[in-house]
C-alpha cells in the first residue's frame, strides 16, 4: 500500500499491519551432528609421544582403547573386575554386562604404571576420580598432546577398529555394553559398506580384464594379428 509524500511527490510504502508470517509453524531444520570426534592414527601417535608408558595418562588411554569403557565406567574399573587377562563390569549407563580380554601389551601398560587402591586410574591423591573431573583430567591432557578431542573418541575409535576386523553386532554391544544393536550397527554398517566397496571394486578389476582388456590396448590386437 503506498501514499504520495507532498514534499517529495514520490511513493511512499506505509508499513502493512496484521501480515501472516509465512515461516509461522515451520520447525527448524535439525542437523545431526557427532559431539564426539573420533580419534585417529595422527592423534593416537601424538599422544603415546608425548605421555609415555609409566604415565597415568598413558595408561588411562590404553584402557580407553583395548576396553572401550565410558568415562562413566573407567573411573571404577580396577583389579576386582579382573580374571586372568579377563575384564567384566557392569556398565553403570546402560546396567548391561560387558567383557573383554586385556591384550598382553596393555597387561604390561599395567604393570609399569602406578595405579590406584580402588581403580586402575585415580587423581593425585590416590582416589578414583567422578565421571566429570576424569574427562576433563584427560581432555587438559590431550590438548597438552596437541589432540584437541575427548575420552569418548577413544571409544569411537576403539569400536571402529573392532567393527572394521569383522565384529559382530552381538559382538561389539557384548564388548561396549550396549543394550541393543542400534547404535552397534552404526559401526557394522560403516565397516560392511568399505568391506564390500572395495570387494566391489575388485570384482569390476577382474570383468575389466576378462572383457575389456584388448579394448583397453588396442595394440594388443595389431601385434597379435601380425
Amino acid at each position: 500500500m503506498y501514499s504520495t509524500d507532498r514534499h517529495t511527490s514520490a511513493l511512499v510504502a506505509l508499513p502493512r499491519h496484521n501480515v501472516e508470517d509465512p515461516t509461522n509453524g515451520v520447525e527448524a531444520v535439525k542437523y545431526k551432528s557427532d559431539a564426539f570426534e573420533p580419534w585417529v592414527a595422527e592423534d593416537v601417535a601424538k599422544f603415546c609421544t608425548t605421555w609415555q608408558i609409566g604415565t597415568r595418562q598413558r595408561l588411562a588411554f590404553e584402557l580407553l582403547l583395548c576396553s572401550g569403557l565410558r568415562r562413566s565406567d573407567i573411573v571404577r574399573a580396577g583389579r576386582q573386575h579382573m580374571v586372568g587377562n579377563t575384564f567384566s563390569m557392569r556398565t553403570q549407563k546402560t546396567g548391561a554386562e560387558m567383557t573383554v580380554e586385556f591384550p598382553d601389551r596393555l597387561m604390561s601398560v599395567i604393570a609399569q604404571t602406578q595405579t590406584g587402591d580402588l581403580a586402575f586410574i585415580g587423581g593425585e591423591n590416590g582416589q578414583p576420580f567422578t565421571t566429570e573431573s576424569f574427562g576433563n583430567w584427560f581432555r587438559k591432557h590431550c590438548t597438552k598432546a596437541g589432540v584437541e578431542k575427548s575420552a569418548h573418541g577413544v571409544r569411537k575409535l576403539s569400536a571402529t577398529l573392532a567393527a572394521n576386523a569383522g565384529a559382530s553386532s552381538h559382538e561389539l554391544m557384548a564388548q561396549y555394553g550396549w543394550a541393543t544393536s542400534r547404535q552397534a550397527e552404526t559401526y557394522t554398517k560403516q565397516a560392511d559398506r568399505k568391506r564390500l566397496g572395495v570387494r566391489a571394486s575388485k570384482l569390476v578389476a577382474e570383468q575389466i580384464e576378462v572383457e575389456l582388456s584388448p579394448h583397453l590396448n588396442p595394440s594388443a590386437k595389431k601385434t597379435a594379428k601380425s
